[in-house]
């Protein structure tokens, strides 16, 4: 034996052993920031307020019990903050803003998932790569999920392409094109021809006489339009599902919930979309949206907005409680903008103890010169602002909202970096 020759291979022996190591670590830090699937959830005109006057509901406005009470969200693990401005305005509307999330750039208002080139109405830009669609490249199976019409803004800003988000009719089109496997929410009016009347009776708004219900048929997607028939939908055996259960959006959950022919809750939508599309071994990516929080803002209807909160909340445990079986989904939950300007003021504004609150939604209001200012309400409808919304986040690569304010654009990149595309 030539022990001269020992250390040398004892060096290189630790030096083989570390290297292994750290490849180890590097492997295990890979699979710790990738995820299999990813979950978006968006509560429409959600911000910061709508989430406490939510927990103040749930607490019955009980001050001693309310500084325990949680939403579901609150308990997931990192939480952050995100700034909405459009590529032209400080105060977005939903279809930049979802489109910012979508493709990673910032475009103009009324613009979906086209480039800042684009103008409302007047000038196409470039398409720009949507997370649904790298998705759907990648073989994963995809899924949109809505309580306003499924070609409203925001689940159109994963999809389609187009100067205008009012060109729903085109915006339709594209979704039959778009090869997404679970579609649930409300639009029949915009699937069905102009002359003829939907499955709930009322007259399409095309255009034209396309039926597209029939031609997603004809793909092979499984077709519903009420609460009962969803319930039917086995999720082992449908490959395909559409699910549209009103004409123009689905009801406000406190409608829903007096319904007699009750259509399905958030929750449940979230819950079946999940089943059917958990089974493709590769993965999957699915926005989940809580549309009319931003309605009952723009309504000024505080009892509205607080159950279709909630009723967003509870989807949110529903897409948590899925991610909290494995950890390889990651999970993030946030707004497009806030809507109505809250205000959660004191019930007796002389003495903040002898009540509750008197929440209102003060934007849409002018401020008017004098001694001191007054304030007169202008517009009708209450609008969007400019303030920043929250962001939480669980699972692979969930720590990468938790950066102070982040912009809208960057969950895009998050979700991306998450997938590995």
């Amino acid at each position: 034996m030539n022990t001269r020759s020992s250390p040398a291979k004892l060096f290189l022996a630790i030096a083989i052993i570390c290297s292994s190591i750290q490849l180890g670590m590097a492997d295990n830090a890979t699979h710790e920031t990738s995820a299999k699937n990813v979950i978006l959830l968006i509560g429409d005109g959600m911000g910061f307020p709508q989430l406490t006057l939510a927990r103040i509901d749930k607490a019955g406005g009980n001050v001693t019990q309310y500084g325990s009470v949680e939403l579901f969200m609150d308990g997931m693990e990192q939480t952050g903050m995100v700034k909405t401005s459009s590529a032209n305005s400080l105060v977005t509307d939903s279809a930049p803003a979802s489109s910012a999330m979508a493709t990673g750039e910032k475009t103009n208002n009324g613009v979906i998932s086209q480039n800042s080139a684009a103008i409302q109405g007047k000038r196409d830009g470039e398409n720009l790569t949507t997370i649904l669609e790298m998705a759907e490249d990648s073989g994963l199976s995809t899924g949109l999920i809505t309580t306003t019409r499924i070609t409203h803004a925001t689940p159109a800003a994963f999809y389609a392409h187009v100067d205008n988000r009012d060109n729903e009719s085109e915006i339709a089109d594209q979704l039959l094109a778009s090869g997404v496997e679970v579609i649930l929410g409300g639009g029949l009016q915009y699937f069905t021809g102009e002359n003829d009347t939907d499955p709930l009776g009322n007259y399409g708004k095309r255009g034209d006489e396309r039926d597209l219900l029939n031609e997603f048929e004809s793909q092979g997607y499984a077709l519903v339009y009420n609460g009962s028939s969803f319930q039917k939908v086995d999720s082992n055996t449908t490959e395909r599902l559409l699910g549209l259960f009103d004409s123009s959006h689905m009801q406000y959950d406190l409608e829903r919930l007096s319904g007699v022919e009750r259509d399905p809750s958030l929750a449940e939508m979230t819950r079946k979309a999940i089943s059917i599309l958990s089974r493709n071994p590769k993965g999957f990516f699915l926005m989940v949206e809580g549309g009319r929080i931003d309605h009952a803002g723009h309504e000024r209807n505080i009892s509205k907005n607080i159950a279709d909160t909630l009723a967003f909340d509870e989807a949110v445990k529903v897409a948590t409680d899925f991610a909290s079986l494995k950890n390889e989904t990651l999970v993030i939950v946030t707004a497009d903008h806030e809507c109505g300007g809250l205000v959660l003021q004191p019930e007796n504004l002389d003495v903040y103890e002898a009540g509750g609150i008197n929440p209102l939604f003060a934007s849409g209001t002018t401020k008017t010169q004098g001694p001191r200012y007054d304030f007169i309400t202008e517009m009708e409808e209450a609008t969007h602002t400019a303030v920043d919304v929250p962001i939480m986040a669980s699972g692979p690569g969930a720590e990468k909202v938790s950066k102070g304010v982040i912009d809208n654009t960057r969950i895009f990149e998050i979700m991306k970096e998450a997938f590995g595309f």
